[in-house]
């Protein structure tokens, strides 16, 4: 083997997305397998064999990383409480990963952690060494980053900033308590809050139909585009889950006082509907006057940020390695 890639994965309830390449393009080749929601050893395998087929005749895969939603203990290797993957829980990620690519660098991380990485490296987060993020999915995850290292955590579950919560007589999470900001700007949240919307007798008629129309399909996309076309309604639910956001967002700020808020998912899309009321509220929270100019920003790297992190992690770890195995 002349050459030595590095494989970055992210693993998710349906699929694992992938990125091989190096440290100069780590998405050379870009893809995803199928998630075995009861067997990691036979999604992995099903990822090696994929890779297999991309590599060039003259490489290997020198590094391997994994990033994974839920509680990653990177000292034992081993995956704790699972949101996507209950069939996951308690198992060796590095030993199975280890036997999918026998000889690589293992390196695991939390999902959100992972994209945290991603983003610093390749995105929105360059040349920025204290750095927060925020991932706006079905629920919402967070990382911080500290004098450029993920903070994870003595137990690992540093960055649970989607169960901070705002008011403990808000909506119900799925955590299960009240008030979470996962509960205001998750998709689950968004889309909980559109049909009691619509179930009031001062609706609009626009998310009124539109609720009706979707049903069970509806989307944070369909109701962002309802906004962005001036339904009143819609433009209000954005409105309060980026004031929510924003009360996140401030509190850290007097906490951790980053450079830079990186606001990451698939809610995220909804751009300046979120992000605007998301900026006014921090600023308004934040106690020191420099830092109410704060950068609050979009991710960059969408849905391939946590692969490109994972790959980036794992680089970072093979180049650690390098030097104990030369003493």
């Amino acid at each position: 083997m002349n050459r030595s890639l590095t494989l970055g994965a992210d693993v998710g309830g349906t699929y694992v997305k992938y990125a091989l390449g190096d440290g100069d393009e780590p998405g050379r080749w870009t893809g995803e397998v199928p998630t075995d929601p009861a067997s990691p050893a036979i999604t992995f395998g099903r990822l090696a064999a994929r890779v297999a087929e991309l590599l060039p005749p003259d490489a290997g895969i020198g590094a391997a990383g994994l990033a994974c939603a839920g509680i990653v203990d990177v000292r034992t290797g081993r995956l704790g409480r699972t949101p996507n993957l209950p069939g996951w829980e308690g198992a060796d990620l590095a030993g199975l990963m280890g036997i999918a690519f026998p000889g690589a660098a293992i390196a695991l991380a939390n999902d959100v952690n992972a994209a945290l990485a991603g983003e610093a490296r390749f995105g929105a987060g360059r040349n920025g060494s204290d750095l927060v993020m925020l991932a706006l999915g079905t629920g919402v995850g967070g990382a911080v980053m500290i004098e450029g290292r993920l903070l994870a955590g003595h137990r690992f579950g540093a960055g649970e900033i989607g169960h901070t919560i705002l008011d403990v007589a808000g909506p119900p999470c799925n955590c299960g308590n009240r008030g979470c900001l996962e509960a205001y700007a998750g998709s689950r949240g968004l889309l909980a809050d559109a049909r009691r919307r619509a179930a009031a007798p001062d609706c609009s008629p626009g998310l009124r139909a539109l609720v009706a129309e979707r049903g069970d399909e509806l989307t944070t996309r369909n109701l962002a585009d309802l906004a962005t076309a001036s339904d009143s309604a819609a433009a209000a639910l954005f409105r309060e889950a980026g004031e929510r956001l924003g009360q996140a967002v401030g509190n850290l700020l007097n906490v951790l006082d980053p450079d830079r808020v990186i606001i990451g998912g698939g809610v995220a899309a909804a751009g300046e509907l979120l992000l605007g009321p998301c900026r006014e509220t921090a600023a308004r929270i934040v106690l020191c006057e420099a830092a109410r100019s704060t950068p609050i920003v979009p991710a960059q790297l969408g849905s391939a940020a946590a692969a490109f992190g994972a790959a980036h992690l794992a680089a970072i770890h093979l180049a650690a390695e390098a030097p104990r195995e030369r003493s």
